[in-house]
């Protein structure tokens, strides 16, 4: 099948519920299926939080215009999502159809900040405990 026509795609980062966008949050979209492996764009959002409308190609309309088709109507794509203080996330599979402009809401989960202003994890997970020392036996 070719992937001969496009959909678009709007991404928004947000956190608290909604209540706050993430600006220059880093967006990276790779395509999925075999026509579109070699698709690859990385954008970052704006004050709002949103990105600019993506053009990603799709199979054309003619595909979901009749029920029970052999082909797939539509285009996947994986999305990673990185901002500074957040945890990065992964989704997969986003599909893309002809003509239309798909939204991608994600939340993001800011990460924990010690009181010295270094953030928790760090690089590897360590579960490592220290003893305290101050604690008298």
């Amino acid at each position: 099948m070719q992937y001969d026509e496009y959909g678009t795609l709007t991404v928004r980062t947000y956190t608290a519920g909604g209540a706050l966008p993430v600006a220059k949050s880093v967006i990276r979209i790779t395509g999925v299926d075999e026509e579109n492996r070699f698709v690859e764009y990385s954008v970052l959002t704006d004050v709002d939080g949103i990105t600019e409308s993506i053009a990603l190609p799709s199979p054309g309309v003619r595909f979901s215009l009749s029920p029970g088709s052999a082909e797939t109507p539509y285009a996947m794509y994986n999305l990673e999502i990185s901002a500074d203080g957040y945890y990065p996330k992964k989704i997969s599979d986003v599909a893309i159809f002809s003509g239309i402009d798909s939204q991608q809401p994600i939340a993001m989960i800011p990460l924990p900040i010690r009181d010295n202003g270094t953030t928790y994890p760090r690089g590897n997970l360590n579960a490592t405990v220290i003893e305290n020392e101050n604690l008298e036996s």
